[in-house]
């Protein structure tokens, strides 16, 4: 490969700048996030599924964590709902029986729900879902599997462009609850996001790169 092909490689847009692989070059502890381009199953709201695409164009090489690697986007079925599930179920499973943490952005709830099951397959047990709103935190131990659900809709109306309500979580009070999920952190799912092409796009595209950061820190330190 020139000179010129290389450069031209290195310049594909990555979340967080992580470098690109695929389920080859997974391995234990890593964490591997991937796009979820489907937002017309749960909580259908168009645009959604174009999530990925944005925090992968507004991410910048410079902070690319070191333990993350970028799959690409899941393959998915949105017209087909058993084929789809199913197809997006056994790709995670897949990821997370490499001993990787997985990532899931953007799109609908129905990503959070397919990653459960998934999750639920390779564990052999329940693996509860804790929300980035809170809940039964206090109750699990510090081994406990869990996975995180960011729900970017519970952000406050002045940092999203089209919000339904005006009260809710700043990107910092998210990026705090982040921090402090107990529990074996083995995959989270970031989603209800459709950022507008435009000056409050940006800053709520910018508002859910940060996210994603945290959330990408919080799985590389695994259990906590």
């Amino acid at each position: 490969m020139g000179e010129a092909a290389h450069i031209r490689f290195d310049t594909i847009p990555s979340f967080l700048g992580a470098s690109i692989g695929d389920l080859e070059d997974l391995v234990p502890g890593q964490v591997a996030i991937a796009g979820y381009f489907c937002d017309n199953l749960t909580r259908p709201a168009a645009g959604q599924r174009y999530l990925a695409r944005q925090l992968r164009y507004a991410s910048r090489p410079e902070k690319a964590p070191a333990n993350a690697i970028d799959l690409g986007d899941v393959n998915v079925f949105p017209l087909e709902r058993d084929k789809h599930f199913s197809a997006v179920i056994a790709q995670c499973a897949a990821v997370l029986e490499t001993g990787a943490r997985m990532v899931l952005v953007g799109g609908d709830s129905s990503g959070l729900e397919a990653l459960g099951v998934a999750a639920q397959k390779v564990t052999g047990a329940d693996v509860p879902v804790i929300p980035v709103t809170g809940g039964v935190a206090g109750q699990l131990s510090h081994t406990q599997p869990v996975i995180l659900s960011v729900d970017l809709q519970e952000l406050a109306g002045k940092w999203v462009s089209h919000p339904r309500r005006l009260t809710g979580m700043s990107p910092a009070k998210m990026i705090a609850q982040i921090d402090a999920t107990p529990g074996d952190v083995i995959a989270a799912a970031i989603f209800g996001l459709a950022p507008e092409l435009d000056i409050r796009g940006g800053a709520e595209t910018r508002a859910a790169l940060a996210i994603l950061q945290a959330v990408t820190e919080r799985l590389e330190k695994g259990a906590g």
